[in-house]
C-alpha cells in the first residue's frame, strides 16, 4: 500500500518503517549519549532493554540528587534566615567570625565564617581538618560581602580510630582569632 508524504512524493510502508526505525536508533543513540553508564563504555553491546534499564536508573539517581541539592539549598537559606548578621554587615564594623563542627555519622561537616580582612587560607582550614584524623571528601568558599564562607565535608581516615572533632573545632576557632 503507497503512502503520500507532505512534499507529495508516494512512500511505501517498507520506507516508512524503515525511516521509523532510522529515527528510533538515532534517539537510543542520543539517550546513550547522555547517560554516562553507557556514554562511558561505548564498545560494549547493550541490548535496548538494558539501555533502557540504564537510563532510568540514572533519571531516578538524578532526581534523588535534585532532592539532595534542594534540602541543602533549604539549609543554607534557613542559616541565612536564622543568622541575617552572618552575611550582612550593615551597622556593624567588623561582624563576628564563626566557626561550626558538626558530627556526622563517620565525619564531620565544618562551617567558617570568617571576615575577609582575615586572610584565612582554604588550604589552613584543610590542614587543620586532615591532622584531626579526616580525610576531605569535599569542601568549597564563596565570598558574600566582606565575609568568606568556607564549608568542608571530611570522613574518619582511620574508622576505628574517627575524628577529633574537639580538637578541630578549637583550633579552627584558634586560627580565626590570630589570623588578621
Amino acid at each position: 500500500m503507497m503512502q503520500i508524504s507532505n512534499d507529495g512524493k508516494k512512500i511505501d510502508r517498507k520506507t516508512i518503517e524503515k525511516n521509523r526505525r532510522t529515527h528510533m536508533k538515532k534517539l537510543c543513540f542520543k539517550l546513550n549519549s547522555l547517560v554516562p553508564s553507557l556514554s562511558s563504555q561505548p564498545f560494549k553491546l547493550f541490548t535496548q532493554e538494558s539501555q533502557f534499564d540504564h537510563s532510568i536508573a540514572y533519571i531516578e539517581h538524578l532526581r534523588k540528587r535534585i532532592e539532595v541539592l534542594k534540602d541543602k539549598r533549604n539549609e543554607a537559606l534557613k542559616y541565612v534566615n536564622d543568622y541575617p548578621s552572618a552575611l550582612s554587615c550593615e551597622g556593624v564594623s567588623t561582624p563576628p567570625s564563626t566557626v561550626e563542627v558538626h558530627d556526622l555519622d563517620g565525619g564531620l561537616k565544618v562551617l567558617l565564617i570568617s571576615n575577609i580582612e582575615k586572610n584565612i587560607s582554604f588550604s589552613e582550614i584543610i590542614s587543620i581538618v586532615e591532622e584531626g584524623g579526616a580525610e576531605v571528601v569535599k569542601g568549597g568558599y564563596t565570598i558574600a560581602d566582606d565575609k568568606v564562607i568556607y564549608t568542608l565535608h571530611a570522613k574518619a581516615r582511620v574508622t576505628r580510630i574517627g575524628i577529633e572533632i574537639e580538637s578541630v573545632h578549637q583550633k579552627l576557632q584558634e586560627l580565626i582569632n590570630r589570623s588578621s
